[in-house]
């Protein structure tokens, strides 16, 4: 008959050390077999999705890619895309720090003059209904449509900061936030990850570096969004309900407005 282990302390700890071996020998094991797998299937989704962004192409831009530093630590990805040897555009992994709930990521494809073919959101913690529909606010088609644009020297900015782009209706925060990420990646085109030091885009002064948001130029008073008339503060309001649209438009941190 085999003879049972003694039931005291020495005896449990090396039972709970088998264990806790065997635990983590089986992990490790699990982890080699599926980590091939699951590099796999990421690399295939970031190639499908550069495909989404940009004209037809017949090589692989992830073996050509280039990868600019940022002044902050981030990486910005370039992908090169070409067909029968001729460059049919450029895919730029870039992102912007300004959301109003964070950090977006996006893939921007852009056509050999600098216009913009399609864009792709990989990563955001935008508000569900308002910031979130930058994933189709700025689609060919759609109202905020930026494709064909080219953003230039000057970038893209939406109409309440004097460009061309329709914000996404009561989520001005996000959309500055999107176009900030496309600007960006226009100057990693040109091999600038971070010009003017990562503006944000929100109505900055380049001049005097004062955040120009929605500012009162005689008053010298913060507009936010203030409607000039009533001195009331538009944070995104509703002008037939009088109720809060939810996400305020100056970029202020969520957490200290209790806004959202």
């Amino acid at each position: 008959m085999r003879k049972r282990l003694d039931s005291n302390f020495k005896n449990m700890v090396l039972v709970a050390c088998a264990i806790a071996l065997f635990s983590a020998l089986s992990v490790a094991s699990i982890s080699t077999l599926t980590a091939g797998k699951i590099n796999e299937v990421r690399l295939q989704n970031q190639l499908s999705a550069i495909r989404d962004v940009l004209p037809p192409f017949d090589n692989n831009p992830m073996e050509e890619s280039d990868t600019l530093l940022t002044t902050g630590g981030e990486m910005l990805v370039l992908f090169p895309a070409s067909r029968e040897g001729e460059r049919v555009g450029t895919a730029v992994k870039t992102f912007s720090n300004n959301g109003y709930s964070g950090q977006i990521w996006l893939i921007v494809g852009f056509t050999p003059d600098g216009a913009i073919h399609n864009y792709t959101v990989l990563e955001h913690k935008e508000t569900p209904g308002l910031g979130s529909k930058m994933n189709v606010w700025f689609a060919s088609g759609s109202k905020g449509d930026v494709t064909g644009k080219i953003p230039g020297s000057k970038g893209l900015r939406v109409s309440k900061d004097g460009g061309e782009i329709d914000a996404i209706t009561a989520a001005t925060v996000s959309s500055r936030a999107f176009l900030d990420a496309i600007n960006r990646a226009n100057r990693a085109l040109d091999g600038n990850a971070d010009a003017t030091s990562g503006a944000t885009g929100i109505g900055e002064d380049a001049t005097s570096g004062a955040s120009g948001v929605e500012e009162d130029a005689t008053s010298g008073a913060s507009g936010v969004g203030e409607d000039a008339t009533s001195g009331a503060t538009g944070v995104e309001e509703d002008a037939t309900t009088g109720a809060s649209g939810v996400e305020d438009t100056t970029g202020v941190n969520p957490s200290s407005s209790g806004k959202q």
